[in-house]
This record gives C-alpha cells, sequence and structure tokens, in this order.
C-alpha cells in the first residue's frame, strides 16, 4: 500500500488556482441566476397567457347572453 503523494503548488501557481476556481464559481453563479430569470419570465408569461384566455373565455359567455 503505498501512500498517495500530496502535490505542493508554488504560490503563484496557488494563487493562480484560486483565482481561477473563483472566476469558475462566478461564472456558475451567472449561469444559475440567468437561468432561473429566465424561468420567472417563462412562469409570467404562463400565468399571462391564462389570464387573456380566462378574460377571452369570459368576453365570449358575456356576448352570449346579451343576445
Amino acid at each position: 500500500m503505498t501512500k498517495k503523494k500530496r502535490k505542493y503548488y508554488s504560490g503563484k501557481e496557488l494563487l493562480y488556482r484560486r483565482q481561477l476556481e473563483r472566476q469558475q464559481a462566478e461564472e456558475e453563479e451567472k449561469t444559475n441566476n440567468i437561468r432561473v430569470r429566465q424561468l420567472h419570465q417563462i412562469n409570467a408569461s404562463s400565468r399571462a397567457i391564462g389570464w387573456a384566455k380566462q378574460k377571452m373565455r369570459e368576453g365570449k359567455n358575456n356576448d352570449c347572453i346579451s343576445d
């Protein structure tokens, strides 16, 4: 059973790796925020479509009653 040797990074390389990880995390967060915003827009559109359909149905029913 051999022990796995841990790799040690130089100071500059460690700073670079941390900066890269931070940038990747920020990009992932931006992507998630965009997805959430799009989902909210889709949900709002669906509600608006449902509301419009309901209004159309009510309008048709009102026309029938007035005949």
